[in-house]
């Protein structure tokens, strides 16, 4: 009996052994797409950095809004087939919190695409805008995973220790309203999401790094993870949204300061029906995301706008599609895509008579680091 259960754990051993090693000969379905990462000249904590100062732990627990990266660290992030520089202040957000002169400081707020995955120090959004203005520095807060309620606390946060009289909160319509549903649950019950993995949390992320483990969950992702995504904001996400912005919203009124609040899209808002995306209609989630954002403007006095259009217009004068101002297979902004954005932000900004600005005709990418000759600045 025993023998025969050692023969068969050992020919299911052998045989995912030989699975494992056929995947990574051939990679039929492309699990390992970023080429970046197979030139990378040094070696990779998790896959993908590389540091400079700090690690390997490149974000850590915090007792308000769950998350934040390690303050004091640099490292290169490798991803698609670029390697990107990012430095993170004291407090754990890219950039300083002054320009050292007397120029006002504006705050921006937002997840991931405000913190700049996928771009140099130079290229991020608030970067850009700093570059631009002649009297303003922008002050960026952008946290990757973070939704509206953690921008709004965020925002509680710092309001004292940044002087400022205008306030930039992006809003991503991909998953920030998720985000604020996850978040919700670690408030009621913080043991819920651990920074330190369990036993079994840790078996799921090594099997992960495996090529079977990743066709395992790919087939789980295509056959059930899509239910768990509705077409449409659920009441849920709808009411922690409009409390956010409510909240956000008088802090910045209580501060005397203005507030503007900007949506972007997602990727899968571009691409053919026949690619498989993050939900089974998200066109018309991203829509009905807007419309909450718009009635929220409404209801509290704050100024928004919708970046779409002015995306869409953006390739279309350059003659690429839209989509392509997205990293792929990371769809986060690539830095034409923030160029795209703070472009039209600079040109808000300065309609409403915040702040004065010199864009650049075109985008210029002023920091480039290659991931064959990858070493710290």
């Amino acid at each position: 009996m025993l023998k025969n259960l050692f023969l068969i754990l050992f020919s299911a051993f052998i045989s995912l052994a030989l699975v494992e090693i056929g995947l990574r000969l051939f990679d039929p379905l492309n699990f390992e797409p970023h080429i970046s990462r197979k030139q990378a000249n040094v070696p990779l904590v998790n896959l993908e950095n590389y540091f400079c100062e700090g690690g390997p732990v490149r974000r850590v627990g915090h007792d308000v809004v769950y998350s934040r990266e390690t303050p004091n660290q640099s490292y290169f992030e490798v991803r698609n087939e670029i390697a990107s520089f990012l430095e993170f202040n004291e407090y754990g957000f890219r950039g300083a919190f002054s320009s050292g002169d007397d120029k006002a400081q504006i705050m921006v707020l937002g997840d991931s695409f405000t913190r700049g995955t996928l771009a140099d120090e130079t290229e991020t959004i608030p970067a850009l805008l700093s570059q631009w203005s002649e009297d303003s520095y922008f002050v960026n807060l952008g946290t990757g995973g973070h939704g509206t309620l953690q921008h709004a606390l965020t925002y509680d946060e710092f309001q004292d220790q940044i002087p400022h009289d205008t306030v930039l909160m992006f809003i991503f319509n991909r998953n920030d309203l998720i985000d604020n549903v996850m978040f919700q649950e670690w408030q009621e019950n913080p043991g819920t999401r651990s920074h330190t993995p369990t036993f079994f949390q840790q078996v799921k992320r090594d099997l992960g790094k495996l090529y079977v483990g990743k066709l395992v969950f790919r087939f789980k992702h295509v056959l059930f993870d899509r239910d768990l995504y509705a077409s449409t904001p659920t009441e849920t996400e709808k009411a922690l949204l409009f409390e956010s912005l409510r909240h956000l919203s008088q802090s910045v009124n209580s501060n005397g300061a203005r507030l503007f609040v900007f949506s972007l899209p997602d990727i899968s808002e571009f691409i053919g029906e026949d690619t498989i995306t993050f939900r089974d209609n998200p066109v018309g989630y991203a829509d009905a995301s807007r419309a909450l954002i718009a009635q929220a403007a409404e209801e509290n006095g704050f100024t928004y706008l919708n970046l779409k259009p002015a995306l869409v217009e953006f390739s279309e004068d350059l003659g690429i599609p839209t989509s392509s101002l997205f990293g792929s297979p990371d769809h986060h902004m690539q830095e034409i895509g923030n160029f795209a954005v703070a472009t039209t932000v600079a040109r808000l900004l300065e309609d409403q008579g915040i702040s004065a600005f010199e864009p650049d005709e075109e985008f210029v990418d002023r920091t480039r680091f290659e991931p064959t000759n990858i070493a710290c600045p």
